[in-house]
């Protein structure tokens, strides 16, 4: 432990009390191995910084993961900043108002950084929250940050706030509002945050699921609700950065990086901190979306059938290769999974009727192989379009291509999750719903806590985006049977948020809605989930709304 404290902390920052240099003159350099950095950097120089403009990162300050706090700075670095905004704790509680920031510079063992005096000043104007302090000489919040903004943006100037745990919701509100003023397109806000505190890993992995669904939803109620430490030393920080990206740039979080100290250790740790890098952006059309080479993705998207109209457009010279480069400029090949809706056939016959959902093979084949669909779920009212033969001849052709497939009640083992198929709603033309059982939900019970669980459901009523009572209690009894995520299809319309059940347990996306379905944009929409699986088992979801693939290949 005692190495541990010395690696994320110098002996130095213990002493006390704090005294300020003299005159104006900067804060001593607080580390004094230039290696810690250099190597994090070096770690990370070969992997893609961002493509599109960041307009915040959240990153760690324990040197322990100096690798993780160089990933957030790294994916920031293809572009230029004027002024950083870095909102850390005050980890000893030094400042006497609830808000502290000078306008010292800084030495670091890779050179000095400057403050933004001018921004400082506005900010310090609000006197009776913010305070000029000395503390900055040993907050390793600040400190660690520094040689890092030395490497990666050298011309920046900075503007450190330490906020006190004595802070509320309100007082973050207004902070919020000050930084308001000096916070804009040229600007970096950098939030210095760890994650989870002073639980064994099993127990920590529950906390940072809770923030990272608070996170992915954006629900600033959520985030006010966690708790300091058990989720994070700054959870203030975390809603003052969530605010401001949300209401100056339109940001969307994405995090890329979800740890836990007990991984650096082979003894098990009573005590750890989680360490979480999120990037903060709009993220349009052709974000490469940066990640390391270890990193599991995985993408979800709604309902998908080859027939009908969709068949007459898809054969056309040009526009299945069209709808898959676009596809896979989003999944980047990674693997995806879908809710087939209807049946493989070597031949449809001409006079099926529109209700009955049937696709050719090799069309249907093709174009899943092409998209790189790693799994389809069969738990819908159409797998049965053409009675129990028709099931037959679809899991054939999904076995001899490759394919992997789930029904009713079961599961998916694919490389880092467990995908569980679940309907409500019985064959087509059926009145029969209500179909999912106590005994069928107790097939998300699964014994590897570390294996993330994902319901996938076909539930609801058509063109409604949002749950019936139903479907809130089906929600609640996969919550208590321990499922990670819920991704939910068939009422054609996409739902237009992640939401977080019971203080973060679950993610939830109640509907998917098309993703290739002969349907147009004034009926019917779609989004594909993006899922990032973490060493711990942790995830991360981010929404993507869709084009209307059928409208651009009827074009």
């Amino acid at each position: 432990m005692l190495l541990l404290l010395l690696i994320l902390f110098p002996l130095h920052a213990f002493a006390s009390p704090i005294t300020c240099p003299p005159d104006d003159a900067n804060f001593p350099s607080f580390y004094d191995d230039p290696t810690l950095f250099t190597d994090a950097i070096s770690a990370v120089a070969k992997l893609n910084p961002s493509n599109q403009r960041l307009t915040g990162i959240t990153v760690p300050h324990h040197l322990l993961v100096a690798d993780l706090v160089a990933l957030g700075f790294h994916a920031a670095s293809g572009f230029r900043y004027k002024r950083i905004v870095i909102l850390s704790p005050d980890h000893f509680h030094k400042t006497q108002k609830l808000f502290a920031t000078t306008t010292r510079g800084f030495e670091t063992v890779l050179g000095p950084i400057f403050a933004d005096t001018a921004a400082v000043r506005l900010l310090q104007a609000n006197s009776d929250m913010v305070e000029d302090s000395c503390l900055f000489a040993k907050e390793h919040g600040v400190q660690a940050m520094l040689p890092f903004l030395h490497h990666y943006f050298p011309e920046a100037e900075i503007v450190p706030v330490a906020m006190s745990v004595k802070a509320k919701r309100g007082d973050w509100d207004r902070l919020a509002e000050a930084l308001k003023t000096i916070v804009d397109k040229d600007t970096l806000i950098v939030e210095s945050t760890d994650f989870s505190h002073y639980l064994p890993q099993h127990e920590a992995r529950r906390f940072d699921q809770q923030t990272l669904n608070m996170l992915a939803a954006g629900s600033l109620d959520g985030i006010a609700a966690l708790q300091q430490p058990a989720h994070a030393d700054s959870v203030g920080a975390l809603y003052i950065q969530t605010r401001l990206q949300r209401e100056l740039f339109g940001a969307q979080p994405l995090v890329i990086a979800n740890e836990n100290s007990q991984t650096h250790s082979s003894d098990y740790v009573e005590r750890t901190t989680s360490y979480v890098v999120a990037l903060f952006g709009a993220f349009g059309p052709g974000f490469n979306n940066p990640a390391r080479p270890d990193d599991k993705l995985y993408y979800f998207a709604g309902d998908v059938n080859f027939g009908r109209a969709m068949k007459k457009i898809l054969v056309r010279d040009g526009i299945a290769e069209k709808i898959v480069e676009s596809v896979l400029a989003l999944t980047r090949s990674r693997p995806l999974i879908v809710n087939l809706e209807g049946v493989i056939l070597p031949n449809v016959p001409e006079a099926i009727d529109d209700m009955t959902l049937a696709m050719p093979t090799d069309l249907a084949i093709g174009m899943l192989k092409k998209l790189h669909v790693a799994a389809v779920s069969l738990a819908n009212n159409h797998a049965y379009d053409l009675g129990p033969s028709g099931y037959a001849e679809t899991l054939g052709a999904l076995d001899a291509a490759g394919i992997a497939h789930f029904g009713q009640g079961e599961t998916e083992a694919l490389a880092d999750l467990d995908l569980v198929g679940l309907t409500d709603i019985d064959t087509n033309g059926s009145r029969n719903t209500d179909l999912l059982t106590p005994a069928l939900l107790d097939r998300l019970l699964h014994d590897n806590a570390e294996r993330p669980v994902i319901a996938f459901v076909h539930w609801g009523r058509e063109y409604k985006t949002e749950p019936s009572p139903r479907e809130e209690m089906l929600a609640d009894q996969m919550r208590l049977r321990g499922v990670t995520a819920i991704v939910g299809g068939h009422p054609h319309v996409s739902s237009e948020a992640i939401l977080p059940l019971a203080g973060g347990d679950v993610a939830e996306v109640y509907s998917l809605g098309n993703f290739l379905f002969d349907q147009k944009a004034e009926r019917s929409s779609g989004s594909m989930l993006e899922l990032r699986v973490f060493g711990q088992g942790t995830i991360f979801a981010r929404l993507i709304p869709l084009p209307n693939y059928f409208e651009m290949g009827s074009k």
